[in-house]
């Protein structure tokens, strides 16, 4: 359907293109016609017939301008317009064959002659122009010739009709020859048809593969057999910082990076070719990751003429690639490798040492006293100690050896090849120890700060795959923290024993969690008397009756909670406690004027809400504050000195006393201890043991006695044990004790036995750890 609309259009434009010609020839003619036949045929006839052949010129003039300047949209218009050019060639076939009864002439044989010869002259014209369509063709020659066959036999005589039978066989000529002819013009528009439809084909083709080289998102060139580029688009011009035109004809035996030659070359054996990898262009300094792949090309005979390559650009690839290995296997902030690559180089490591029989060491670092500059000077200046600090560690080690960061402050050293023998690579990994302490200790300049940090390290050496890699980190964090308890700024190396102690230490910290959830804590009271032995009060002291252990001394699990914090919970439940039985001995005239004396960590007293705390507890169990003492060390007190004083001021004003426990232990200030509302100094136990045998424990405890007094506060001795003690500390001024001498430490019902007996009893002389 859509070729028979696509015939008809063709056929009509061609013959409107003929028509013109055609209507030329016609009034041409028509005007000689004219001209000849005036003096045989005058009046009526010439001027009707000149009326009419004006008509039908007119009309076919107007339809041929209109067609040309309107051209049809739709199959339905091109058919229309066919029929209305048809009904134009019968008009004027009609005029034409009007003169052959108009402008026939009776008496003049040579006019009738020319005026048969004109006819037929344009019956042959008409057969001719209108071929492309069999119905004009048929209904101009029809309308044109048989008025004049119809005269011819009317006339009658002989020459008429040998001349009407001659114009019939010619007009039978005619009509065969149309159909002959018809063919090859219906032919010849088919053809053409279809040359235009492959031309617009390959036009269309040529325009897409022409959109689609240049508007590609890859590069794509061409190249012949001698690798020379034939064609290339925009896109790889600028992907090289240059341009189509200055690549096209490029030798590609002389571009600077010879890299994809093998791939090229390749392709010219009839192979895909395949480049990935750097590349850097000829004519200016692009340089990037290309991805390219190149085929040959082959002609009508299957021959190789050359090859198509399309180039990719990836180093925007490549460049997220490296940024995600960046993310995955090193730390963004010092650019060391992480804790996932230490793990991976940690293996491969073990493998080889297992392989070569040479000890290896892992050393792990810990900057001391971080946490304190991070929140002092804040995170940014914390970031730039922990780059420095990298920077220097990498410093400090050999090429082959590894530095990585954990998190945090922590970092992980990593010594290859230390030698066969263990304590030949202990002493290298001394030596490279000390050199890290030594870098990592000098000044460091942190915007404009000028800050110092010091760091503890932990060290093991393994050999092969005797420990779990996740084991040796282990180790060296131990050892790590064995530093940072001797003193910080120093190096250790794990051992047997350590790990042992620390696996049981872990078991210690959980048990304990667990007794503060199942109430396995209980109070012990020693009574604290005066110099007539007269009951005071009494210290309360923890102790945890374990469920399979029995009663655990304070001194093995104090320490354990102290570390970790539960000292706060804990705490908290021996003031709670010692309220409960304040507000018991409140009810009893025989209690109701003893002082507790209760143990106050150092992490407890400095909680920002630790005065509220003893306030909201005194209230709740409606205590007598002044009888509530709060025992605390020197290291709890001299921290931070202002804000001491402050807690210690705000809970003497609700009526609180407080006690400084093992006075003389420390390296207390006397600056700082006299702007303290102490009521009592407590003389430790190491002093007064030998009191009567030591000179220099002597001149000790008269110290302490003679700096209390000036002070103006009281003083009392503990692990007092003996007469000959008691006597030397009253004589020296001391009136208040506390020991074995008195009583020892008692659950509250032998306590409260124990007074009411009317003082205090011979505990024996073991001593005891007072909490």
């Amino acid at each position: 359907m859509e070729n028979k609309a696509k015939i008809q259009s063709a056929l009509l434009q061609h013959l409107v293109s003929v028509s013109r010609v055609s209507l030329i020839a016609s009034v041409l003619l028509a005007v000689l016609l004219i001209f000849i036949q005036r003096d045989v045929v005058v009046g009526m006839p010439l001027t009707v017939w000149c009326a009419l052949m004006a008509s039908a010129v007119l009309f076919r003039a107007a339809m041929i301008i209109v067609y040309q300047r309107v051209p049809a949209t739709s199959p339905a218009a091109v058919y229309k317009r066919l029929v209305t050019f048809r009904i134009g060639v019968l008009a004027a076939g009609l005029a034409w064959g009007a003169a052959g009864f108009l402008l026939f002439p009776a008496d003049h044989a040579q006019h009738q002659m020319f005026l048969v010869f004109v006819l037929a002259g344009m019956t042959a014209g008409g057969v001719i122009a209108f071929s492309a369509d069999l119905v004009s063709a048929n209904v101009f020659s029809l309308a044109l010739i048989v008025p004049i066959i119809i005269r011819l036999f009317v006339a009658g005589d002989s020459l008429s009709l040998a001349m009407g039978v001659a114009i019939s066989l010619y007009l039978g000529f005619m009509i065969l020859s149309l159909w002959r002819i018809n063919q090859q013009v219906r032919q010849h528009i088919v053809l053409r048809i279809e040359a235009d439809e492959r031309e617009e084909k390959t036009r269309v083709s040529e325009e897409r593969y022409r959109l689609l080289l240049n508007h590609s998102p890859v590069g794509i060139f061409h190249y012949d057999i001698d690798l020379t580029i034939t064609y290339c688009n925009k896109l790889l011009g600028d992907m090289l910082h240059s341009t189509a035109e200055r690549l096209t004809g490029l030798y590609l035996r002389r571009i600077r990076d010879q890299a994809i030659m093998p791939a090229l070359e390749q392709s010219l054996q009839g192979e895909i070719g395949y480049y990935e990898g750097p590349y850097q262009a000829t004519f200016s300094e692009a340089a990037g990751w290309i991805y390219m792949t190149c085929a040959s090309c082959l002609d009508d005979n299957g021959q190789i003429v050359g090859g198509v390559a399309i180039v990719q650009d990836i180093t925007e690839r490549k460049q997220a690639e490296e940024r995600i290995n960046n993310l995955a296997f090193y730390d963004h902030l010092t650019e060391l490798p992480n804790r996932r690559l230490l793990l991976d180089r940690l293996g491969q490591v073990m493998a080889s040492s297992a392989r070569s029989g040479q000890f290896s060491a892992l050393l792990f670092i810990d900057l001391d006293n971080f946490k304190a500059l991070n929140d002092t000077l804040g995170h940014d200046i914390g970031d730039l100690l922990l780059q420095q600090a990298a920077q220097r560690l990498t410093g400090c080690v050999r090429e082959g050896d590894s530095v990585a960061r954990l998190g945090g402050d922590e970092f992980v050293v990593m010594l290859e090849n230390l030698g066969p023998d263990a304590l030949g690579a202990a002493t290298q990994t001394e030596a490279v120890g000390e050199k890290i302490i030594v870098a990592l200790g000098r000044p460091y300049q942190l915007a404009s700060y000028e800050c110092r940090s010091t760091c503890s390290i932990g060290a093991t050496l393994f050999h092969g795959h005797q420990q779990a890699i996740e084991e040796l980190l282990k180790q060296a964090d131990i050892a790590m923290y064995q530093a940072k308890k001797a003193g910080r700024n120093t190096l250790r190396f794990f051992d047997q024993h350590m790990q042992h102690a620390i696996a049981a230490r872990v078991v210690l910290e959980d048990e304990l969690r667990k007794a503060l959830e199942h109430k396995e804590f209980l109070l012990h009271y020693q009574i604290q008397v005066d110099n007539a032995r007269r009951p005071l009060g009494a210290e309360a002291l923890i102790r945890w009756l374990h469920p399979v252990h029995g009663l655990v001394p304070p001194n093995q699990f104090i320490p354990v909670a102290e570390e970790t914090d539960l000292i706060l919970p804990i705490g908290q439940w021996v003031l709670e406690t010692a309220c409960v039985q304040l507000r018991t001995w409140q009810q009893d005239a025989l209690t109701r004027d003893l002082v507790l004396a209760v143990n106050v960590s150092a992490n407890q007293f400095r909680q920002a809400d630790f005065v509220a705390q003893v306030r909201a507890c005194m209230q709740r169990h409606a205590i007598d504050p002044r009888r509530l003492k709060l025992e605390l060390t020197e290291s709890a007190l001299l921290d931070n000195i202002e804000d001491t004083i402050a807690t210690m001021s705000a809970l003497r004003e609700s009526g609180v006393q407080f006690s400084l426990d093992d006075f003389g232990t420390g390296y207390s200030s006397l600056q700082y201890l006299k702007r303290l509302p102490l009521d009592q100094l407590k003389i430790d136990q190491s002093f007064v043991r030998d009191i009567a045998s030591d000179s220099n424990d002597t001149a000790i405890v008269r110290t302490i006695i003679a700096m209390a007094q000036s002070m103006n506060v009281d003083v009392i001795a503990e692990g007092v044990e003996t007469e000959e003690q008691r006597a030397l500390l009253l004589e020296h001024g001391c009136n208040h004790f506390q020991g074995y001498l008195f009583g020892r430490p008692l659950p509250i019902e032998q306590f409260a036995g124990m007074l009411e007996q009317g003082g205090a009893l011979d505990g024996g002389r073991t001593p005891e750890a007072a909490i």
